[in-house]
């Protein structure tokens, strides 16, 4: 397994576009015998997926990591850790073996994933899948090295934008557009409502339902997000 995360270290370095690291990805995973890859970015309001699995099943998986309902993810979440999963594991929950039935119908019964931390104490995580009921690693996995290799992967896909496989949808309705604008000119709550003639409460309000639909913890992340996705 640790020629795996030499391998991750390779494209980190070597990777200049788009297509170079879904390529690389893809190769990996070949090498190592794994059926496909996936690469999982979850932050407040922002879930994105690279991966060259099926779409129908990375459709299905957006719906289990937004319910929290992935137990792969959970764990990764909880450990921060290199792992090897399966869906043959002892003691699984109801809902757990929902998750690997639906899997299973996509050739996913086991994997390997590699969490890192990120940034707002979220994490990204890079999991190569198997039809195998069980994986079988001939040899260790060194956790500080495969983190290294996902942190530098990590940076690259920032630096180069990579485009998502999958993107939560993102809207603002036109009256939070509005105000969302207004406010990453620099103005307050109390101006915005002076500017559109409306009352306070009326754009708090609107503030407060538009973070509340993307799990955000304030107007600042509510900017942030609407200047990524382009819609201010």
């Amino acid at each position: 397994m640790n020629q795996l995360v030499a391998g991750l270290l390779e494209i980190g370095a070597i990777a200049h576009d788009d297509a170079t690291v879904k390529a690389a990805l893809e190769g990996l995973a070949d090498r190592f015998e794994f059926s496909g890859y996936a690469y999982t970015k979850l932050l407040p309001g922002e879930f994105c997926v690279i991966s060259n699995l099926h779409p129908d099943w990375l459709k299905r998986k957006r719906k289990f990591d937004l319910d929290r309902r992935n137990p792969v993810l959970r764990r990764a979440q909880q450990s921060r850790r290199a792992f090897v999963w399966s869906s043959q594991e002892e003691n699984l929950s109801e809902e757990d073996q929902s998750f690997f039935g639906c899997a299973a119908k996509f050739e996913i019964r086991s994997g390997i994933t590699i969490p890192i931390a990120i940034s707002n104490g979220a994490i990204s995580a890079l999991s190569f899948v198997s039809p195998k009921p069980v994986l079988t690693a001939q040899e260790e996995i060194d956790p500080i090295a495969a983190s290294s290799a996902v942190g530098q992967l990590h940076a690259r896909i920032e630096q180069l934008k990579v485009a998502p496989s999958i993107q939560e949808p993102f809207y603002l309705t036109p009256k939070e557009g509005t105000y969302t604008r207004w406010l990453s000119l620099g103005k307050t709550v109390e101006d915005t409502a002076d500017i559109e003639h409306v009352k306070y409460n009326t754009v708090r309000i609107a503030l407060a339902e538009a973070r509340r639909r993307y799990d955000l913890c304030n107007n600042t992340q509510l900017v942030a997000l609407a200047i990524r996705r382009g819609l201010v």
